[in-house]
């Protein structure tokens, strides 16, 4: 069920998650992992082994060999995404190299806001474009990957796989595509995979790197993970240790480690990307019939879209004044737009698709559990629609 425990509706998904039954059952059955995964008395091998476990599952999982991939763990996403392009300008600065660096204009802000510290290290930063239902050129980033490469540059590319506000999936064939024809280092940011699109475990041995935040799929805060091809070095981003084989110092985190194993064990149990789709289908086709010419779904004649997100314009409202009423309501949702004292900004990734600024502080993003059920829509529809009226 969507709702917590407070009796309130939970439509944040793509924000953060509840914590998995698996993960709190652990947590209440008392057995911490205090133990110094270095060390070598009795408590620091059982959280190394727990580690150990933990690392070989996620391997399995995924099918990335550990022939192929390391892998390293991190306090999420962002930090994981900043050591591997901090690490890669920094090996390439101090070898008096210039490289460049491909993002789109609608990755995360941790992607995006790189662009000052890579130039700083004397490299090329580039952006590419999307349309209004989030689908890039190809042909012409491949064009400009080519060029650069023609001059004597290695290459390196940020791939959002499936984007956190509005659902856009990009297939990994795509990926897969321009890495045969280009040869450009890529990283896959997979940080909204997990229970959001069918076979969500099933990557590639040919890209490069694949990064994950544990708390997007029900572990615990504060743990992300990142695959990385085994013959990919860079200076680590966090020094002081040798953890990790150096990739990041400081002691490893055992309880979040094995949260992750925890959690996507009872996601592969649970999952049923059929019940998602059938679900949240049902609630997007009643909210576009009963919002009419008011509205739109942002990046719905894409058939490229994951299984839980609803991001929704209402032409001419106040998305902030509305997320007060729908938590009013007890739901709890996603504003298209920043908020920072008190001052609403205009939607970064919504203007990047070609929406105006008007429209861009007018949407709502609802991302459901990937548990979501059919009989459980109607409740939910009569909910959102009372806000709504």
């Amino acid at each position: 069920m969507e709702k917590s425990i407070s009796n309130r509706f939970y439509f944040d998904y793509n924000a953060t998650s509840p914590l998995a039954k698996k993960v709190t059952d652990f947590l209440h059955s008392g057995d911490f992992l205090f133990g110094n995964p270095a060390s070598q008395h009795q408590s620091g091998k059982k959280s190394k082994k727990l580690i150990n476990e933990s690392i070989e599952y996620l391997h399995d999982l995924f099918s990335l060999s550990s022939n192929h991939f390391k892998l390293f763990f991190h306090s999420g996403a962002s930090e994981g995404i900043n050591t591997i392009f901090k690490g890669i300008a920094l090996k390439n600065f101090k070898a008096k190299k210039s490289v460049s660096f491909f993002f789109s204009e609608v990755d995360h802000a941790c992607v995006v806001q790189l662009k000052d510290d890579l130039e700083t290290l004397g490299h090329k930063v580039f952006f590419f474009s999307v349309d209004k239902n989030g689908i890039f050129d190809r042909e012409k980033l491949i064009s400009s990957i080519v060029k650069e490469s023609s001059e004597g540059r290695e290459t390196f590319i940020n791939y959002t796989y499936v984007n956190n506000e509005t659902g856009v999936v990009w297939p990994l064939s795509w990926a897969l595509d321009i890495k045969k024809r280009t040869n450009a280092f890529i990283h896959v940011d997979a940080v909204q995979v997990v229970g959001k699109i069918p076979n969500w475990n099933e990557l590639d041995l040919t890209l490069d790197a694949y990064t994950f935040s544990g708390h997007k799929f029900g572990a615990i805060k504060g743990i992300g993970f990142t695959f990385l091809k085994k013959e990919v070095t860079f200076p680590a981003l966090i020094v002081g240790g040798t953890q990790q084989d150096g990739l990041r110092a400081g002691t490893e985190n055992a309880m979040g480690v094995y949260s992750l194993k925890l959690s996507l064990m009872e996601m592969k149990e649970r999952f049923n990307s059929q019940n998602l789709y059938e679900a949240k289908i049902e609630i997007e086709n009643s909210l576009v019939e009963f919002i009419g010419t008011r509205g739109e779904i942002v990046a719905r004649e894409n058939t490229n879209r994951n299984l839980n997100t609803i991001f929704l314009i209402l032409y001419g409202q106040k998305a902030e004044s509305l997320s007060i009423k729908f938590d009013l309501a007890g739901i709890e949702l996603s504003t298209g737009s920043a908020c920072s004292s008190g001052v609403i900004k205009e939607n970064r990734i919504l203007m990047a698709m070609g929406y105006s600024g008007v429209d861009s502080k007018s949407a709502l993003r609802f991302s459901f559990s990937p548990f979501l059920k059919k009989e459980e829509v109607f409740d939910y529809l009569e909910k959102i629609k009372s806000v709504l009226k």
